[in-house]
């Protein structure tokens, strides 16, 4: 709700009297009813409109009005709603009296009873920019976020430099899960205040899940002008830089991040990664073995340094750290079979490559227990399917492995190197 009780009352016991003078000098005398604990309102101005009641009503309403005001302070909210009641049946058409009873019934849990008098109190000056407020936060907490939005949407139109409804405005969209329209609101807010901090990191969090890595990155250069040496925007550019393909520029920004938290194991999976994906095997090999100096249970560094030796024709030192892996993984009850099973089947060619026939098979058939519950799966990806087809072929079983690769290229026919294995002799 955008009501700030001192603010208000100032405002009201201002312009109160005005409001109902005025009322007085139309002639509109009320007549009130109570039925069902509902005030119902009338109205029809008498045959013969009395002046002199007519201001006599006008402030008795504004000094029942302000003693509500009073009780509503000191958090007497029945005192306060009943003076409000019997100002509202001296005034009723008075939208202070009404916009303000509507607080009251939204403090108390009665959105019905507020909307009543809140949708009166708009309808008799909808120019007034706090009661469209008011009614467009008491929308948000029925769940009515639509009408919500609209009635932000109005007042912007007529103060587009209102920034408390465009923040409201794109935290409604934030909550119907309108990313894209939550970006709009907050670039919008951005232009008006381009300092705001919490903007700029709702927007990158945006444009993070939008995956619009231009403009993730645009806004992360605006935040590292202002905090050139916060590690957290430094990690994010790199895994951007990452998502881009941009992975000598990720490494290079990994290891500034890592000269000042080397104690982040993601942070040296995210390096030594980068490398690999670069084609620097040897530095992947090197930041995984440095930081597994730090985490030596740390699975994925040991896959790293596995591969980085593959890669050098370093087998013996490969199958070390695939054995590593394995170990850890067992022994940490992984639960992931089809990792556990790639894990196998890699220790399988390293013993093929190194010509001990009696490793690899025994490496193999342990990779197909793993596999073949992961192939099982109805999930089953390709990769997973390619994978069997390979452990297969590596144990002689060739129209197995035909079968599995054939399932693995239904699941994705884009594969031109399943149809070069199905095709092979």
């Amino acid at each position: 709700m955008h009501c700030v009780p001192d603010t208000v009352t100032s405002f009201l016991v201002a312009f109160l009297p005005a409001i109902l003078i005025g009322m007085a000098a139309s002639g509109c005398v009320p007549v009130a009813a109570i039925v069902e604990n509902q005030e119902i309102v009338s109205n029809t101005p008498p045959s013969s409109p009395d002046p002199a009641g007519e201001e006599m009503r006008s402030i008795r309403a504004q000094q029942l009005f302000v003693r509500g005001m009073t009780r509503a302070q000191t958090g007497d909210q029945g005192a306060a709603l009943d003076l409000y009641a019997q100002a509202l049946r001296m005034a009723p058409e008075s939208p202070a009296i009404l916009a303000a009873s509507a607080e009251l019934y939204e403090i108390v849990g009665d959105h019905v009873t507020a909307h009543y008098h809140l949708n009166k109190a708009y309808a008799l000056v909808p120019e007034n920019i706090h009661y469209a407020l008011q009614l467009a936060g008491l929308y948000t907490a029925m769940g009515e976020r639509s009408k919500a939005a609209r009635l932000y949407a109005d007042v912007l139109e007529k103060a587009p430099h209102h920034l408390d409804a465009r923040y409201d405005l794109a935290r409604i969209y934030m909550m119907e899960g309108e990313t894209a329209k939550a970006a709009v609101a907050y670039e919008r807010i951005l232009e008006e205040n381009a300092g705001d901090r919490a903007v700029r990191r709702q927007l990158l969090h945006l444009y993070n899940r939008l995956d619009d890595l231009s403009n993730a990155e645009r806004i992360l250069g605006a935040m590292l002008k202002d905090e050139p040496y916060n590690v957290e925007l430094r990690r994010i550019l790199a895994e951007i830089r990452l998502k881009q393909g941009r992975h000598e520029e990720a490494a290079d920004n990994f290891l500034r991040i890592l000269e000042q938290n080397p104690h982040d194991v993601q942070l040296w999976i995210y390096a030594a990664n980068a490398f690999r994906d670069a084609g620097s095997f040897v530095w992947a090999g090197n930041m995984a073995g440095k930081g597994l100096a730090i985490f030596p249970n740390a699975l994925d560094l040991h896959k790293i340094a596995g591969y980085a030796a593959m890669a050098a024709s370093r087998n013996a030192k490969a199958v070390r750290h695939f054995k590593e892996a394995v170990q850890i993984a067992t022994e940490n009850d992984y639960g992931n079979e089809e990792e556990l099973g790639s894990l196998r089947s890699m220790l399988g060619s390293l013993y093929a490559r190194m010509g001990d026939t009696q490793r690899a098979r025994q490496s193999y058939e342990e990779a197909l227990r793993h596999i073949g519950v992961a192939a099982k799966r109805p999930d089953a990806s390709a990769s997973v399917l390619e994978n069997l087809g390979d452990v297969y072929e590596a144990l002689g079983h060739r129209q197995s492995a035909t079968d599995a690769w054939r399932r693995a290229l239904e699941i994705d026919p884009n594969h031109p190197e399943l149809r070069k294995k199905i095709d092979r002799k």
